[in-house]
C-alpha cells in the first residue's frame, strides 16, 4: 500500500448526498499528523502490546499477567477515543465489547486451568465438562480436544468415481480427462460484446458433446443446464482462433458440418509473439476492429504454455454472470474423466472520474472533492496516482465496499469513492486511474484502452493575481505635470506572462481582469471622490499595468479581480499624487572690465523651483558656430564668471531651465542676452604643492641643504610673459625679473639671501607682475611662499637625572622612559630593544615626551626625525634599562613525596582516618596568599573537587591532607600572591587546574586507602535442597551476596553453623573481586533445617585494619530441604499426535516441571501428582528438571524422553473428488497415496453410485478390502466397476487412523 493517500482506505459506502455531523477537532493537528498516520500509531500501540504478551506467554506463564493485560488493554481501549482520530472514536458500548473480547482472548492463554478446575468443584454435575468433555492440556499448553488433534489436517480424504458408458469402447492405455478452467483463472464481462470463452483442457478426447450448468450468482439459485453439440464446439473453436489467436482460420480450413479438425489438436496459444503483438496494435488503431478483444495477463500466462501431444482445448461461450461447472463430457474414445471445477462469471469491473467534479484551471491554496465512479463486485481496489509538476506519487485505496444488504452476493455494485485534492502547489496537477480490481481479482486495466477524459483529469493551479504601486507609497509621490497627465505604474505579479525568477518549475499566474482604484482629492481641491474599476489592457511590458490620473490626491487600490478568482492586494496599496510648478529664473548679466578693456561677464543667478537645477545658454564668438551650453546649479542661487581666453566678440544668452520635474523650460524676460569684445587679461600664481604646509594664506617649503629653491608658476594669458619677483629676508627685499616665460606652468629657481643661508631662518617669495605678449601689465595680488631653510639637525637622547637610566617596574604595567628631542616637531623616532633587528617607531610632539614600554630589555634610540629634516641620536644617552620585579614562587618540599614521571609529587599512602599533611616552600614579599584545587576519585565512583585559599606570613606553610575517605587524591597550587604581586583572578576559580599541564614542585598525589569490610548485600534467607553444594542458585537475585570493601585480594573466613546438629564449620576462602556469591563446592548440606551462615573476619591486600560494619548484615540465614522426582506411567519411547503422556510426581506440592518440546523449553505447575500432557504435533518430549515447594530443589532429570509420530493419511486420486467414465470392458486406475512410515496397512472400500432413490440414505458398501506390509508411498488397483472408491482406515509402523478409544482412567493434571 502506499505511504500516503489522498483518501483514507477502508469500507466506502454507496455515495450519498447527505452530510456527515461535524466531529470535533483532533488532539493532534491533523497539520502535525494526518488521520491515516495517527490511525498507523494508534495499530503500531496494539501489535507492540499484543507482542509483549506473546513475550509473557512463553516466559512468564503464570497468573499475575492476566491481571496486567486486562488491565493495560482496558486502558489502552478506554485512553484511544480522548486522541479523537478519526474511526477510532469508540462508542461505551463498542469499548466494553472490546474489552470484553481482548479479556477472553488474555484468559484464552494466561489463566492457571488447574484453578478454573478446582472452582467447578461447586457447580452441578450437569455443569461439569460442558464445553470441556475430552479435553486435555497440550504440549503447547493450552486445552485441546483430542478428537481435533486426531482429525486435523484430514487424514483419510479424496474419492475416485467410476461410472460405465454404454458406448463400446476403443483401445487405448491412456486417461481421458478434462477440466474447466484449469489455470483458475477469473472472468469477467465486459461491453461491447459481454461475452468471453471460458477454456476447458483435454486429455487424450475429443468431446462430441459438452454438459454444463450455470447458476445464478447467490447462496440458493436454480441450476439451468445446457449442452453443445460438436458441430457448436467447432464453431466455438473456430472464433476463438479468429478473436485471440495470432493466425485468423481460413473460412475453407474448417467446415462446419465437420465434428472436429485436426489441425487445431496440438495448435499452441502464444499470445506474445510478435505476429500477436502486431495484430493487436493494428486492431487497436483500426476502428473496424472492434471484433478483436484483449486477454488478461493471467489468461495469456496460460495460452503461452505448451501443450502436451495428447492435449488440446476447446471453449464455453458465456455471456450471462453465474457459476459455471461441467457436469458431462462424452468422446469420441473412452469415458472423460471430469476433474471438478467451478467458474465464477461476473460483470467486469470499471472506473471513471466523474464529470464536472472540479474546473480545468484552479487557484492555488483550494480544497476541491474528486470522485472515482466505479462498479464492480466488492470489495474493490483502486489504484491511482497523481503528478505534480512531473512529480508522480501512488496511492491505494483498499476495501471498499458497497450496500450491507448484497455484500454476500457477488453483484457488481456502484460505488462513488470520493477524493480530497488540496490544490496548494502550483503547476500541472494530473490524476490518473491506473486500476479496479474487485472481489474475485477481476482487473479493470485503462492502459489497454484509448486515452479518454473519463480515466485521467488535469487541473493547472495557478498563483492568485496581485497587484501594487510601482515606485509609490511608503514616503515616495508622483509628480503631476502642468498640462500632462501622471502615470501610475501598478506592478502585476500575476499575470501569466510574468516572467518569474529562475527556478526548476515557473510558475503560473492567474491574468489580471481588472483592479479597482479610489481617488480621494487633496485638501482644497474641488474634485469630487470617486470609486472606478480599471480594465487590463495587454501591452509591450505585461509586469505592468498603467493609469493616466490628471487630478492630485491619494489613489487607493480596493481590489484585484482575475480571469479565474480574486486576487491578492499588495503593499503598498496608496499612492499619493503631487502636482509640481514650473522653474523660473532672474538673470543679472554686467560686464567685467580690465586694463586692456572688457575681459569678461558676470552672470548673477536667482532660481525658482525644485533643486537642482540646470542653467542652459549659448555662447558665439565672432561669427563661429553656437556652443550650447549648460551648468548644473545644486541651490536657489549662484554666480557664473565667463572669461575666455581668447580675444573676440561674445555674445552670451541664457536660454532655457530646468528643475527635478520639470525639463528645459524657455526663459521668459529682457537682460538674458549680452554682446562685448573680450580681450583677456594675464595672471599667475604659484603651484600648491602636497609636500608644502598652509600658513595663513601662503604656502611652506623648507629648505634643509643647498643655496636655492625651487617654486612652480601657473601661467595665463598670451605668451611670451615675463615675471617680476620680490624675495624679503630679514636682510632685506631683492626684486628680480623672469622674462620669456612660454609655458603655461614653469619652474623658477630662487637664490636664498646670504645671511638666511648660513644661519638659517625664513624669507618670503612674492609674485609682484606679469606681463603679456600685448605689453599689458598687470599687478598681482596673490598668496605668496614661506621658505623655512633649517641649518641646525635635530637630536634625540633618553634623560636621567643621576646618570642611571634604569627603572624597575611589576610585570604588567607600564614604564615612561624620559626624551629630549630638538628640531621642529612632530618627531618620529625610532628604537630597538636588547639588539633586536626590528626596528619599531613612535611619534612625539612635545622635546620632552616620554617613550611608553611594558617589557623588560635594554631600549635603544636608532633615528630621529624632526617634521622637516632627518638628524641624528646622541651615542653616550641612546640606551635605557627596563627591569621587572620578581614574582612569589611556591612549591611542594622535597620531603612531601617522590618526584614522579609527570613532574607531580607522590606521597606515601595512608588509611583512611590518618592524620598526614605536606608541606610548602614560598619566595617574595610576605604576607603570601596561597589557592590550590583539591579534587579526590573516591573509592565508590564518587568524584569531588574544591578550591581551598589560606593566608601566611612566613616563607613555609602545611596543607593538611584529607584521610577521611579512601580514594585518589591531589592538591594542585593554583596561585601564589605576596605585598607586590596579588593572587591572579584565574586562580580563585576551581576550573583552573582543567586542562592545564603539571607544574613540577606545584602538584601532589596522595592515595588513602579504603579499610577493609564485608557484609551481605541482603539478609533475605536462602533455600537450598539436602546434600547440595553451597553453590548460587541464581545469579539474578542478591542472595548470598556478599560485598566486600577494600583492595582486592581478600582473604574471607565464614562460620556455618547447622542449628539441628549444632555443627560448625569454618570456611576460608580468596576473594579477587568486590562481590561475592557465596559458592563452597566442597561443602554441602547434611541435614534439613536452618543454617546460619556468619562473616567472621575479613583481609584485604592493604596493611590497614578491618573497619567496623553493622552487625546484622554480616549473617544469613538458609533453609535446606528435600528433593523432588518424577516417573512415567508408561515406559513407551514412541507416542502418536492425540495421545496421552502421563507421569507420577514425588515430593510436596505444588510442583514446577521443566520439559521441552521441538526445542522450546516450558515450565508448567501441578497442584495434583499425577501429570500429563496431549502430543499436539510430531517432534521429541523430554522432561528435563522437577522442582517442589515454589519451584525449589530442582531434580535435573535426564532419562524421561518420547518421541511423538505423526498420523499417517491416506489420499484417494490425489485427495481430490474424481469422476471417471469408462466404456465396458475398459478399467480405471484407482490410485492411493499414503503418507506416513512404512509399513503401511490401509483398508479401502467400494459403495454403490448414487441414485434417484438413494437421496438422504447411506450408500451400501458394495465391497472392503484390507492391504498390510505396503512398504511404498503409492498403492494402485484397477477395476471395471461402477462405485465410489476411498479409504476407511491407515496404520504405519507407529500410529494408526481412526485411533484406538481413548483410556478414560487417565487423570487430567
Amino acid at each position: 500500500m502506499s505511504a500516503s493517500s489522498a483518501t483514507s482506505p477502508g469500507r466506502l459506502a454507496r455515495a450519498a448526498s447527505s452530510t456527515s455531523p461535524v466531529e470535533p477537532p483532533t488532539r493532534i493537528p491533523l497539520e502535525i499528523v494526518d488521520a491515516p498516520t495517527q490511525r498507523r500509531y494508534a495499530l503500531a500501540g496494539v501489535l507492540m502490546i499484543q507482542a509483549m504478551k506473546i513475550h509473557d506467554f512463553f516466559f512468564t506463564p503464570s497468573w499475575p499477567p492476566l491481571l496486567k493485560w486486562i488491565f493495560i488493554d482496558a486502558l489502552w481501549i478506554s485512553l484511544l477515543p480522548l486522541l479523537r482520530i478519526p474511526r477510532l472514536t469508540f462508542k461505551l458500548s463498542s469499548r466494553i465489547l472490546l474489552i470484553l473480547i481482548f479479556a477472553l482472548f488474555n484468559t484464552a492463554i494466561f489463566a492457571n486451568y488447574h484453578v478454573s478446575i478446582t472452582l467447578t468443584s461447586f457447580l452441578p454435575k450437569s455443569f461439569l465438562g460442558f464445553g470441556d468433555e475430552g479435553r486435555e492440556i497440550s504440549t503447547a499448553e493450552r486445552h485441546v480436544r483430542i478428537q481435533d488433534l486426531v482429525d486435523r489436517g484430514g487424514h483419510l480424504i479424496g474419492q475416485h468415481t467410476v461410472r460405465l458408458s454404454p458406448i463400446s469402447p476403443r483401445n487405448t492405455n491412456e486417461r481421458s480427462t478434462a477440466e474447466l478452467n484449469p489455470s483458475r483463472v477469473s472472468y469477467c464481462l465486459s461491453p461491447p460484446h459481454n461475452e468471453v470463452l471460458v477454456p476447458i483442457l483435454l486429455n487424450n478426447s475429443r468431446p462430441t458433446t459438452i454438459q454444463y450448468s450455470i447458476s445464478a450468482l447467490g447462496k440458493k439459485s436454480a441450476k439451468h443446464t445446457l449442452t453443445l453439440n460438436s458441430r457448436e464446439i467447432t464453431k466455438l473453436d473456430k472464433e476463438f482462433r479468429e478473436h485471440y489467436h495470432i493466425m485468423q482460420v481460413s473460412s475453407s480450413s474448417v467446415d462446419d458440418s465437420e465434428p472436429y479438425d485436426d489441425e487445431y489438436e496440438n495448435d499452441e496459444y502464444d499470445i506474445n509473439s510478435h505476429k500477436y503483438q502486431a495484430k493487436r496494435i493494428q486492431d487497436q488503431t483500426n476502428p473496424h476492429a472492434s471484433h478483436r478483444r484483449l486477454l488478461s495477463s493471467q489468461q495469456q500466462q496460460f495460452y503461452q504454455l505448451p501443450l502436451q501431444s495428447t492435449q488440446s482445448i476447446t471453449h464455453l461461450r458465456i455471456n450471462r454472470p453465474g457459476t459455471i461447472r461441467l457436469e458431462r463430457l462424452i468422446s469420441d474414445k473412452a469415458g472423460v474423466r471430469i476433474i471438478p471445477n467451478e467458474v465464477m462469471v461476473v460483470e467486469c469491473p470499471t472506473a471513471e472520474f466523474q464529470k464536472a467534479d472540479i474546473n480545468r484551471k484552479e487557484c492555488s491554496g483550494v480544497t476541491r472533492e474528486l470522485f472515482i465512479q466505479a462498479k464492480g463486485v466488492t470489495p474493490l481496489k483502486v489504484k491511482w496516482h497523481r503528478e505534480i509538476n512531473g512529480k508522480r506519487e501512488n496511492f491505494v485505496i483498499e476495501g471498499i465496499e458497497g450496500s450491507p444488504e448484497v455484500s454476500n452476493v457477488p453483484v457488481a455494485e456502484d460505488v462513488k469513492v470520493p477524493i480530497k485534492l488540496s490544490l496548494d502547489a502550483v503547476g500541472k496537477h494530473r490524476y490518473f486511474i491506473d486500476s479496479l480490481v474487485d472481489g474475485l481479482g477481476n482487473v479493470f486495466d485503462p492502459s489497454m484502452l484509448p486515452q479518454t477524459s473519463l480515466t485521467s483529469r488535469s487541473v493547472e493551479v495557478i498563483s492568485r493575481s496581485s497587484a501594487t504601486f510601482k515606485n509609490c507609497g511608503s514616503g515616495k509621490t508622483v509628480s503631476l505635470f502642468k498640462g500632462s497627465e501622471a502615470r501610475l505604474s501598478l506592478a502585476l505579479n500575476g499575470n501569466s506572462d510574468v516572467r518569474q525568477p529562475r527556478i526548476a518549475q515557473p510558475q503560473a499566474f492567474d491574468n489580471v481582469k481588472s483592479v479597482t482604484i479610489q481617488y480621494e482629492p487633496s485638501i482644497g481641491s474641488k474634485k469630487a471622490a470617486f470609486v472606478k474599476q480599471y480594465d487590463y489592457q495587454k501591452g509591450k511590458n505585461d509586469q505592468l499595468m498603467d493609469i493616466a490620473v490628471s487630478d492630485q490626491g491619494v489613489y487607493t487600490i480596493l481590489g484585484v479581480q482575475g480571469d479565474h478568482c480574486s486576487g491578492d492586494v499588495l503593499s503598498p496599496e496608496s499612492c499619493r499624487v503631487v502636482e509640481r510648478p514650473e522653474p523660473t529664473a532672474d538673470v543679472d548679466l554686467r560686464s567685467i572690465h580690465e586694463c586692456s578693456g572688457d575681459v569678461g561677464v558676470k552672470a548673477s543667478l536667482v532660481l525658482h523651483g525644485s533643486p537642482p537645477f540646470t542653467i542652459y545658454y549659448t555662447e558665439q564668438r565672432n561669427k563661429e558656430p553656437l556652443k550650447r551650453l549648460h551648468r548644473i546649479v545644486p541651490s536657489a542661487r549662484d554666480e557664473i564668471i565667463l572669461q575666455p581666453e581668447s580675444s573676440g566678440t561674445y555674445t552670451y544668452e541664457f536660454t532655457h531651465i530646468s528643475d527635478k520635474n520639470y525639463n528645459q523650460i524657455p526663459l521668459k524676460g529682457d537682460g538674458l542676452r549680452i554682446t562685448q569684445v573680450v580681450h583677456p587679461l594675464a595672471s599667475a600664481e604659484f603651484v600648491k604643492h602636497h609636500g608644502g604646509a598652509a600658513a595663513g594664506r601662503k604656502q611652506i617649503l623648507n629648505s634643509c641643504s643647498g643655496s636655492e629653491v625651487d617654486v612652480d608658476v601657473d601661467l595665463r594669458g598670451i605668451a611670451p610673459w615675463t615675471l617680476e619677483f620680490q624675495v624679503v629676508s630679514p636682510s632685506g627685499t631683492r626684486v628680480f625679473t623672469v622674462p620669456n616665460l612660454t609655458n603655461s606652468r614653469s619652474r623658477v629657481s630662487v637664490e636664498i639671501p646670504k645671511d638666511v643661508d648660513a644661519e638659517g631662518g625664513t624669507f618670503q617669495v612674492d609674485l609682484v607682475s606679469i606681463v603679456d605678449a600685448n605689453g599689458c601689465k598687470r599687478s598681482l595680488s596673490v598668496p605668496g611662499i614661506s621658505v623655512n631653510v633649517q641649518r641646525v639637525k635635530p637630536t634625540a637622547k633618553f634623560y636621567s637625572n643621576d646618570g642611571l637610566r634604569k627603572v624597575t617596574i611589576l610585570q604588567g604595567n607600564s614604564a615612561e622612559l624620559p626624551l629630549r628631542l630638538t628640531g621642529e616637531p612632530p618627531w618620529q623616532i625610532s628604537y630597538r630593544v636588547d639588539n633586536d633587528s626590528q626596528v619599531k617607531t613612535t611619534h612625539l610632539r612635545s622635546p620632552n615626551g616620554q617613550l611608553q614600554v611594558k617589557e623588560s630589555g635594554v631600549y635603544e634610540l636608532v633615528n630621529v626625525h624632526d617634521a622637516h629634516c632627518p638628524g641624528s641620536v646622541v651615542s653616550n644617552e641612546s640606551k635605557y634599562t627596563v627591569e621587572w620585579v620578581q614574582k612569589p614562587a611556591i612549591q611542594f618540599t622535597e620531603k612531601s613525596g617522590i618526584l614522579a614521571k609527570n613532574n607531580s609529587l607522590v606521597r606515601k599512602p595512608v588509611c583512611e582516618g590518618e592524620e598526614d599533611w605536606a608541606e610548602l616552600r614560598l619566595h617574595g614579599r610576605p604576607p603570601f596568599q596561597i589557592s590550590y584545587i583539591y579534587s579526590a576519585d573516591l573509592e565508590n565512583s564518587e568524584r569531588t573537587r574544591d578550591l581551598v585559599t589560606f593566608n601566611s606570613i612566613q616563607n613555609a606553610a602545611r596543607i593538611p591532607l584529607r584521610t577521611l575517605k579512601g580514594g585518589h587524591h591531589r592538591y594542585h597550587i593554583a596561585g601564589v600572591g605576596d605585598a607586590s604581586y596579588p593572587i591572579p583572578r584565574e586562580a580563585q576559580s576551581s576550573s583552573t587546574a582543567v586542562g592545564v599541564p603539571i607544574v613540577r614542585g606545584r602538584y601532589l598525589e596522595q592515595s588513602v586507602l579504603v579499610r577493609p569490610s564485608a557484609h551481605f548485600k541482603s539478609t533475605t534467607r536462602v533455600s537450598h535442597c539436602l546434600n547440595d553444594a553451597f553453590v548460587p542458585t541464581s545469579r539474578d537475585t542478591d542472595e548470598a551476596l556478599v560485598v566486600l570493601r577494600g583492595h582486592p585480594p581478600f582473604h574471607l573466613t565464614l562460620s556455618i553453623k547447622n542449628l539441628a546438629t549444632n555443627e560448625d564449620a569454618k570456611q576460608s576462602v580468596t576473594i579477587y573481586s568486590t562481590e561475592w556469591r557465596v559458592d563452597l563446592p566442597h561443602y554441602r548440606f547434611s541435614s534439613v533445617g536452618p543454617t546460619l551462615v556468619t562473616i567472621e573476619s575479613v583481609k584485604d591486600s592493604s596493611p590497614c585494619e578491618e573497619a567496623q560494619v553493622d552487625l546484622t548484615r554480616r549473617s544469613i540465614w538458609v533453609d535446606v530441604a528435600e528433593t523432588a522426582a518424577i516417573v512415567p506411567f508408561d515406559r513407551r519411547q514412541e507416542f502418536c499426535i492425540g495421545e496421552v503422556m502421563s507421569f507420577q510426581l514425588e515430593g510436596t506440592p505444588p510442583w514446577t516441571i521443566r520439559y521441552t518440546f521441538n526445542n522450546r523449553i516450558t515450565d508448567a505447575k501441578s497442584k495434583s501428582p499425577k501429570f500429563s500432557r496431549v502430543a499436539e504435533e510430531p517432534g521429541v518430549f523430554k522432561i528435563l528438571s522437577i522442582a517442589h515447594q515454589q519451584n525449589q530443589c530442582q531434580t535435573v532429570v535426564r532419562d524421561v524422553e518420547m518421541t511423538v509420530k505423526p498420523i499417517p493419511s491416506a489420499r484417494v486420486s490425489n485427495g481430490k473428488r474424481v469422476i471417471q467414465d469408462i466404456r465396458e470392458g475398459d478399467q480405471a486406475e484407482i490410485v492411493f497415496d499414503l503418507v506416513g512410515t512404512p509399513p503401511f496397512t490401509f483398508t479401502y472400500q467400494r459403495t454403490e453410485l448414487p441414485g434417484p432413490g438413494t437421496k438422504g440414505k447411506a450408500l451400501k458398501v458394495m465391497e472392503s478390502h484390507t492391504v498390510s506390509g505396503v512398504t511404498t508411498k503409492e498403492y494402485s488397483i484397477f477395476s471395471a466397476q461402477e462405485g465410489t472408491w476411498t479409504v476407511t482406515f491407515i496404520s504405519d509402523r507407529y500410529c494408526r487412523y481412526p485411533p484406538n478409544p481413548p483410556d478414560n482412567s487417565i487423570e487430567k493434571a
